[in-house]
């Protein structure tokens, strides 16, 4: 390559570099804000199963009633609370659905980063000029790190979904 050749090769490569930091760090800003949602939500429907356990043998005693009739006797006496809970099932149902798509998306998102961190890292190993890879080694590591991260926040939030459906399993 003559030296006008290497000095382009050179600058288009570090521009590449440069957008790709940039376009990395918005996602890695999205990536945190999904992780803090995440988080939220937790804390969220752990606080929402905790209480509606409560209200639940609080509602039993305050009856005479067995859980389990719970249902019916809500069904028959005091229809809109029953409705709400139906809906409240029927709504972490559709949830879980969604939380399950994620894991998926959030599975190729990770696998496709880690593929490009191996390019990447290839590259900063193995040349001296793509010691400017370090920043996009570093995002990439970062990246991974939140998706798998978020994957287990999601297998939480399902788990604690999944709690609140058992609690409700005879309010259809």
């Amino acid at each position: 390559m003559t030296s006008n050749a290497e000095n382009e090769f050179l600058s288009n490569a570090q521009k590449e570099i440069k957008r790709r930091i940039k376009n990395e760090n918005k996602e890695l800003e999205t990536l945190h804000v999904e992780e803090k949602e995440l988080t939220d939500a937790i804390k969220g429907y752990s606080d929402f199963s905790t209480e509606l356990k409560k209200f639940l043998e609080e509602s039993s005693k305050d009856f005479n009633l067995d859980i389990d009739e719970l249902p019916r006797y809500f069904k028959s006496n005091i229809n809109e609370v029953y409705r709400n809970y139906v809906q409240i099932r029927q709504d972490a149902l559709d949830e879980i659905q969604v939380m399950e798509k994620y894991v998926i998306k959030n599975k190729r998102q990770l696998k496709d980063t880690e593929r490009t961190l191996k390019f990447y890292r290839s590259q900063y190993m193995d040349s001296d000029f793509f010691e400017e890879c370090l920043p996009l080694v570093e995002l990439y590591e970062e990246k991974i790190r939140i998706y798998q991260n978020n994957e287990k926040n999601t297998l939480v939030i399902i788990e604690k979904l999944k709690e609140i459906i058992r609690a409700l399993k005879d309010w259809k």
